[in-house]
């Protein structure tokens, strides 16, 4: 190794001939004129080596590695550095290094022979990072390809912005696949385990999950916008949210019981005109707080009309006034959006003891907003977002009105007693079974109103607030819902918690909120044009449904009027080809076609009796009839009204 002092070894024969190490790193030598036996003029090549050095002369600069004659002999990524200067600020290549690769890098570096042209991309086309660049174990300081994948592909590009092009070559140079053949052909010492390995630590896939052949999406989005008289599959039917909703609805209704289930064995067989009892109580364990008597809530089936309804069963309670039943009729003749309606009460020593049971309409897979918000406390303790709550305090506050408008109070505003049975739509549960239970003649009706508007300021409390321990500690939860909540929303409340008076009604609270009501008002017109554009589908489809009733009577038939071939004559014979055409095509290796949009093409064509032309080709090949599917749709009329008249 050549140091920095003078005469601390004897220099080689050839020393003359070679260029100084100094000159190479450093642009220049201290030791040019007191001593050093090299040759210190960079223009001129060295001997026995070839230069690759561009015709254009460049400025010796102090920390310049970029030199003409500066070529490894092995190293492929000293030539990407070579083609990559760092800032002055930065050190240089040989100071990067560690201490004992510093003097292999000195000693090599004044190459002897050309490398040859390569590509310079450090990532291939799949995302992941390039394996091109070879490890070559003679090469000491050759630094091997960075182990990353996917994921750290941010930090490679932040390192390669540090860096400057300069020279000739830059990123977007493209050589020859035969540059790439000589490269890979001079480096032949490469280890094929390591080439291996890298390429197994580099790749980085995300797991894959199996398909799911039996679901379907959605209409992407650029096939969403088509032409007027463009449709795609899913246009036809009801969107996959809502009917997903509704079959999970119907499945609920159709629940039973095991007929070797002890429930079933301890449930009587029928009450009044209900049967097929069915449990909807979630826990066994009875709570008295509500009521005051533990209660259970089944769903049962109607002998009169079939339909499901839910009997409310009040265990241990006595009538012992008569005109308590008359208390009933005022809520039957309650009809609400937001209140579950009440059809009936009797009582009933079917389930061994006194009983006093309610019947109200069903609402399948409906919760409660206790069980929604309170039943699984959280440590966030957020509440209910502000347009969700005013939608509750608006469909409440309607309830509320129509209740006091015909001269009863609710007496349930409880989390547990109010039903959700849909997104953000709620009723008014349990109605009427305080009146019973407490039968007063409606003495303290107006006492019970009042009551009404203060729980009903608790539960936006509490609701607010995310926890129902919020209405014990008024002054903080007012607090809170100051900083998170609307001015509109503080006043309501504070006015629901106001001190009870003859001027305090729900009319008042009705007025506060006018404009949320507009904005509910709204939502509920748009969610109701969204409902009837799914109907209009399901409308479409009810049409070809009688298309298709109409050519089941026609096509195969035995015989009609004693004749056994009227199927296989006049129009009949067309109609039955045109099953063929739309049903039983195959393909060119005699595999049956099943498109579904052919099939909806077709009928939507033929009841629409557009004059479009069709070929039609008999089973046997031997003929071929060419028709319009307005001379199809004369066939099915004139031929369903030639069934009908024979009735």
């Amino acid at each position: 190794m050549q140091t920095d002092m003078p005469g601390a070894r004897t220099p080689p024969r050839n020393a003359k001939s070679r260029l100084c190490r100094n000159v190479v790193i450093h642009g220049y030598c201290k030791y040019e004129n007191r001593g050093c036996e090299y040759n210190h003029d960079a223009s001129k090549p060295p001997s026995g080596s070839q230069s690759n050095s561009s015709p254009v002369a460049e400025t010796k600069t102090k920390l310049r590695v970029d030199s003409p004659v500066f070529t490894p002999t092995k190293s492929l990524a000293g030539d990407i550095l070579a083609s990559f200067p760092p800032k002055a600020s930065e050190p240089t290549v040989a100071q990067q290094l560690p201490a004992a690769q510093r003097a292999t890098y000195e000693q090599y570096g004044a190459g002897d022979s050309e490398v040859q042209p390569f590509e310079l991309s450090p990532y291939n086309r799949s995302g992941s990072v390039s394996t091109s660049t070879v490890h070559d174990p003679a090469s000491p300081f050759v630094v091997p390809p960075p182990q990353v994948g996917i994921s750290d592909l941010s930090t490679l590009g932040h390192s390669m912005n540090r860096m400057s092009l300069s020279g000739q070559q830059t990123l977007t140079e493209r050589p020859s696949s035969q540059s790439h053949a000589s490269y890979y052909q001079q480096n032949a010492q490469v280890d094929p385990y390591f080439v291996q390995q890298q390429q197994q630590q580099m790749t980085v896939l995300a797991p894959q999950q199996p398909l799911q052949y039996h679901l379907y999406s959605s209409a992407l989005p650029h096939i969403s916008n088509l032409h007027p008289h463009q449709k795609t599959i899913h246009a036809f039917f009801m969107s996959d949210r809502l009917r997903e909703e509704l079959q999970r609805k119907s499945e609920a209704v159709q629940q039973v019981l095991d007929p070797t289930s002890p429930d079933y064995q301890q449930l009587p067989v029928e009450i009044h005109h209900y049967h097929t009892f069915y449990p909807l109580d979630l826990h066994r364990d009875r709570s008295t707080k509500v009521f005051g008597y533990p209660t259970w809530v089944y769903k049962a089936f109607s002998s009169i009309d079939g339909k499901p309804y839910v009997l409310r069963r009040v265990e241990g309670f006595r009538l012992s006034n008569e005109g308590a039943m008359s208390s009933i009729e005022g809520w039957r003749r309650i009809r609400h959006a937001n209140i579950v309606s009440i059809r009936e009460a009797f009582t009933t020593k079917a389930f061994g003891d006194h009983s006093l049971v309610f019947v109200y309409d069903y609402h399948p897979l409906s919760t409660t907003i206790y069980a929604k918000y309170f039943s699984h406390p959280s440590h966030s303790n957020t509440g209910v977002p502000e347009k969700n709550l005013w939608s509750f305090i608006t469909q409440l506050a309607s309830a509320l009105k129509t209740i006091h408008s015909a001269g009863l109070a609710a007496r349930t505003i409880e989390p547990s007693k109010i039903l959700m049975t849909g997104k953000n739509r709620i009723r008014l549960n349990c109605c009427g079974i305080f009146d019973m239970l407490t039968y007063d003649a409606g003495k303290n009706i107006p006492s019970h109103q009042q009551e009404d508007l203060l729980h009903f300021g608790q539960l936006i409390v509490a609701l607010a607030c995310g926890s129902l321990a919020a209405v014990h500690n008024l002054p903080k939860s007012i607090e809170y819902i100051v900083r998170h909540y609307s001015v509109d929303m503080k006043n309501v409340i504070l006015y629901l918690l106001s001190k009870p008076s003859s001027y305090k009604s729900i009319d008042d609270v009705v007025t506060m909120i006018g404009p949320r009501i507009l904005h509910e008002i709204n939502s509920a017109h748009h969610y109701n044009d969204l409902l009837e554009g799914d109907l209009c589908r399901e409308l479409e489809n009810g049409r070809l449904v009688r298309l298709l009733c109409k050519l089941g009577f026609i096509n195969e038939r035995p015989e009609f009027n004693m004749d056994p071939t009227w199927t296989e004559t006049g129009d009949r014979y067309l109609l039955k080809l045109f099953r063929d055409y739309v049903f039983h095509q195959v393909d060119e290796n005699g595999s049956p076609i099943v498109d579904m949009a052919h099939v909806i093409q077709c009928l939507n064509k033929l009841d629409a009796g557009i004059d479009e032309k069709l070929m039609l080709t008999s089973r046997d090949e031997q003929s071929c009839l060419i028709v319009t599917y307005k001379e199809l749709r004369h066939c099915i009329e004139n031929t369903f009204q030639e069934l009908l008249k024979q009735q």
